[in-house]
């Protein structure tokens, strides 16, 4: 029995499409990148919606936290990868410009949904887990910088 059915999440919609694009994206980045930057890059997209659906497949909610931590240090790395794209001059701020929107869609709505979990479904005596909690603080502040 799973906590709820990660096809139904529209973080996980937004997470499958994304990773489309990333695929789609290292397709365009040079070929001696192929071993560098195009295997990050698809290994960090894929990470989204394979942790989603992995967490969601969970008893406990503590755990499906900790899976959408690791979905939300993802996106992360693929906001850095998308400015070392940009900087190393393989595509223009504006060819990026669509997956950077994206993405911040996604966290955004990954920091949401999160945040619904923490205060609606995990018991007031069942707390969080120490991993989330030490990701708790860490999130907090970038989002706030990204507001």
């Amino acid at each position: 029995m799973r906590l709820v059915n990660y096809k139904d999440l529209e973080i996980y919609k937004i997470a499958h499409q994304m990773t489309l694009e990333f695929y789609a994206l290292v397709e365009h980045l040079p070929e001696r990148e192929s071993k560098n930057l195009c295997s990050q890059t698809v290994r960090a997209a894929a990470s989204l919606p394979l942790n989603i659906a992995e967490g969601s497949g969970s008893i406990s909610y503590k755990v499906f936290l900790n899976h959408l931590v690791y979905a939300y240090r993802s996106a992360l790395e693929l906001e850095a990868i998308l400015f070392l794209i940009r900087d190393l001059k393989y595509l223009s701020a504006e060819e990026l410009t669509p997956l950077f929107d994206q993405l911040t869609i996604f966290i955004r709505k990954l920091t949401n949904y999160m945040n619904y979990i923490e205060m609606k479904k995990i018991k007031t005596d069942d707390t969080p887990s120490s991993f989330y909690w030490q990701s708790r603080k860490i999130l907090e502040r970038n989002e706030a910088k990204r507001i």
